[in-house]
Formats: structure tokens, sequence, C-alpha cells
């Protein structure tokens, strides 16, 4: 592609793309490394670089045929993401981490937005509040307790993407073992990715958005039985510009099951996930979001309530 396009495609839809997307449940953080991954138009000449935090709050309880699972905690992530453009086609982008688990302080404002929308959780209702646990205990498998942590290093992700077209991109990625907090929050071995997106403006104020993604992660730790190895993702949005510098935003991000045979829906199911929110664009690329993601599929590997905010420049 013609760097001048390049620049113009730059221009014109810099404001249009969506936020990235990256499951945030640590069962499943802890096993694939597929995401969202949005159109990244080229900036010459540019360093760009983005911080994204995502809090939520999740309460899985549940028991099946001698298996049980407790998971009630608030878990938090903050990326920090560099990315420099190598051509008018090529990209790299880094990823580094911090993340937490807790017992928390919002169990009350997340169980008022549930009343609000009139969402009953009882298992968050049978629990006290602001308490932390996360035990697994599978037949013939081990019994598992994770412990809570306030601070530590995810792994790092590095990412090296390609423009086909003005529409079309398609990104490999690699994460590594870097995280430093307790066993089970971090994958334990390598992951490897490919995620493909299409962006299609369908008018000057609308752009649809849209990805597939695959990839990998040998099974690692005493869940091995248990997990699998080959992930699929989808997502699809849309961002709607509704004056100057402001949009709104939506999608949806499906992503296959992470577990298999543990007799646990909410380990051997598929994740679905909703995500909207409010985007400002700024000059020069700078760009300010806030989102809520919600999960879609009762009883899966989703979090129930996830509040993002971001920002890049």
């Amino acid at each position: 592609m013609p760097l001048a396009a390049c620049v113009a495609l730059s221009s014109a839809l810099h404001a249009q793309g969506l936020p990235l997307h990256e499951p945030l449940n640590p069962t499943a953080a802890a096993r694939s490394g597929v995401y969202a991954q949005p159109y990244v138009t080229f900036s010459p000449e540019r360093w760009r670089v983005s911080v994204t935090t995502a809090y939520g709050n999740a309460i899985e309880s549940e028991s099946s045929r001698g298996a049980s699972y407790l998971l009630d905690a608030e878990v938090s992530r903050t990326t920090f993401a560099v990315t420099r453009d190598l051509s008018a086609a090529h990209f790299l982008r880094v990823d580094a981490a911090i993340t937490g688990a807790y017992s928390g302080f919002a169990d009350g404002f997340f169980a008022a937005y549930h009343r609000l929308i009139h969402y009953t959780q009882p298992e968050r209702l049978a629990r006290p509040p602001n308490t932390f646990a996360y035990d697994l205990s599978l037949p013939g498998g081990p019994r598992i307790s994770r412990s809570r942590y306030a601070v530590a290093a995810g792994d790092v992700r590095v990412t090296l993407g390609i423009r086909h077209s003005r529409k079309l991109q398609s990104v490999l990625s690699v994460t590594a073992p870097s995280a430093t907090g307790p066993a089970g929050y971090g994958r334990g071995t390598f992951s490897l990715s490919t995620i493909h997106t299409v962006l299609l403006p369908l008018s000057s104020r609308i752009a649809w958005e849209s990805t597939l993604g695959a990839g990998v992660t040998p099974r690692h730790g005493p869940l091995a039985p248990f997990q699998r190895a080959l992930f699929g993702s989808a997502s699809s949005g849309l961002r709607l510009r509704l004056w100057g510098a402001e949009s709104a935003y939506g999608y949806l991000f499906y992503h296959t099951p992470y577990y298999h045979s543990t007799t646990l829906a909410s380990l051997d199911r598929r994740e679905l996930t909703g995500d909207f929110g409010w985007i400002h664009q700024g000059r020069a690329g700078r760009a300010w979001y806030v989102g809520l993601g919600e999960d879609f599929g009762s009883g899966d590997a989703g979090i129930d309530l996830v509040l993002k905010v971001g920002m890049s420049w």
C-alpha cells in the first residue's frame, strides 16, 4: 500500500475502531492468549502509547458430581502498551500488565447495578460481602485453593501486525510466562495466537468492526488433564459518532471453552461477553474511553460485570 494512501487512511479511520478486548476471568486469562484486536491505523514516525484498566466483580458458585468451584473476587488488570509502525503495512506492539485479585470493596455497587437492571444473582446473595474465595475441586483431579494478591506483573504480550488493505488486518501474538503473582493467575507457559480484523466504514458516522481469532496454549500445571489447548474467538460491533469528537460503541465477544470434562458449566462452556461504552477522540490521535462489560452467557466463563477506562496518545 502506498505511504500516502496509508496516511490518508490514518486520518479517515483513526476515530472509528473499537477498544481491544481480552478476557479478565482468572480461569480464562490463565489459559488462552486469544483476544479481540482492533484495526491499527498507520501513524508515520510516531510511537503510540495506551493505558487501560479493567476492574471486574466475579462470582461463580457451582457443584456437580463430586466437583465444586467457588470464585468470589474482584480482579483488575492495568495494561501499558506501546505500538510502533515498522512500515506503511507493518507494526509492532508490546503489552505489559499489572494485575490483582482482591476481597474488594464494590460488591454493594455491583449488586445495586444488577438490581437496577432486574438481574438476580443468588450466588452473590449467598456470600458475605467483600470476601475472597477461589477454590476448585475436580473429580479424580486436584483440589486447588488460590490466594488473593494486591499487585503482580502479568504475562507480556508481543504482537506483529500487517495491514493487508484499508479494511483488513492480521496479527501474530505471543505471550511469555512473565506473571509474578500466585500460581494459577498467569498462563505459566507461552501462548501463540493470530487475530484477523475487518473494519468497514458504513457511513460517515458508523463503522463496523469484526475479528476472528485462533490460538494455542500448551497444557500446564495441575489442571493440565482438564485444559484445552486450542482456542478460537470472534467479535463484532459498531461505533457510532454522535457529534464532534464523541462516539458510542458496542460489541459482542465470543470465546470457545477453556476446559473440558470438569462437569462444571462455568469452566466447560464458552464465553459470550457484551461491551458498550463511550469514546472521546482528541487531537493528534489522543483518545479516552469508558466502558462496561457484561456477561451475556449465564453460568459460563465470563465475568458478570467489568468496568473499563482507557486512554491512548
